[in-house]
């Protein structure tokens, strides 16, 4: 089966630890898109900045963003598809933080939205392109349709704050992270596959033509379903023992080892 379709996670995938993407792997992706490859990028990240990287890379694809919260082409206004977590979850979300004290960050029209900007939010690096709303108080704030809910904790604490969410919102909420202090929340049923397959039905692409490519739990769910799950090096052990393919460098120069492997290295 030719190969259609590579979809990529950007942090620790993509993207080196300095948050680039370095020219060989530029060059790599563009001659896949011009030989007729579709090119995605699959992420936790907001629509802005995915859509910076996927003018580097030059894709038309519809990007796969707020871990499949939101399917949008970077030179649309609008998205093509959005999830956003019901009302009532949000404010659960919302009560659960205040009576544990976790910090929590929203998004809304490609806003992070905050109580109060503190290091928990510098550490996004999400921040770095798009504007940080503080509304003082969750509670009391007139807040809108949010694709993603966000809360930052040690490692170590990541499984308890799991456990005490589905005991007090239950089953409504799809927790999924990108780094490991991170617990990422979604409207039940979001994920980056679910995207994935409401994108290939779009194009009209076979499962078994699509490409995955990933390094963190929430990568998981991709690389089980694609045709071919592939883990660059610094992968996280329970993705690797998923993948149908591990490749030994880590980030950007795994992606391109995936790549050779998959596409040729004439690519």
């Amino acid at each position: 089966m030719k190969f259609q379709l590579l979809a990529l996670d950007l942090d620790g995938t993509l993207l080196e630890e300095d948050l680039t993407i370095p020219s060989n792997t530029i060059d790599r992706l563009r001659r896949l898109i011009q030989i007729g490859v579709t090119v995605t990028l699959s992420t936790g990240r907001m629509f802005p900045s995915a859509k910076i990287y996927a003018d580097m890379i030059g894709t038309s694809a519809p990007l796969i963003t707020y871990n499949g919260a939101v399917i949008r082409r970077r030179m649309d206004k609008e998205p093509i598809f959005t999830s956003y977590v019901p009302r009532v979850d949000m404010e659960a979300v919302i009560k659960f933080c205040k009576r544990t004290g976790y910090y929590l960050q929203l998004y809304n029209n490609d806003q992070i939205v905050v109580e109060k900007k503190v290091w928990q939010t510098e550490i996004d690096p999400d921040l770095r392109n798009v504007p940080c709303l503080e509304v003082n108080d969750f509670s009391t704030a007139k807040l809108g349709d949010t694709p993603k809910m966000m809360i930052v904790t040690d490692p170590s604490d990541v499984p308890n704050v799991h456990r005490m969410l589905y005991e007090s919102v239950g089953q409504d909420l799809y927790i999924a992270a990108s780094q490991p202090y991170l617990v990422e929340m979604m409207r039940a049923g979001t994920s980056k596959t679910s995207a994935l397959i409401r994108l290939c039905n779009w194009l009209q692409i076979p499962r078994e033509a699509v490409i995955c490519c990933g390094d963190h739990s929430n990568d998981i769910d991709m690389i089980e379903w694609a045709g071919i799950g592939a883990a660059v090096g610094n992968a996280i052990d329970p993705l690797k023992e998923k993948a149908d393919y591990t490749a030994m460098a880590p980030r950007s120069q795994g992606v391109n080892e995936i790549i050779d492997f998959f596409f040729g290295t004439s690519v």
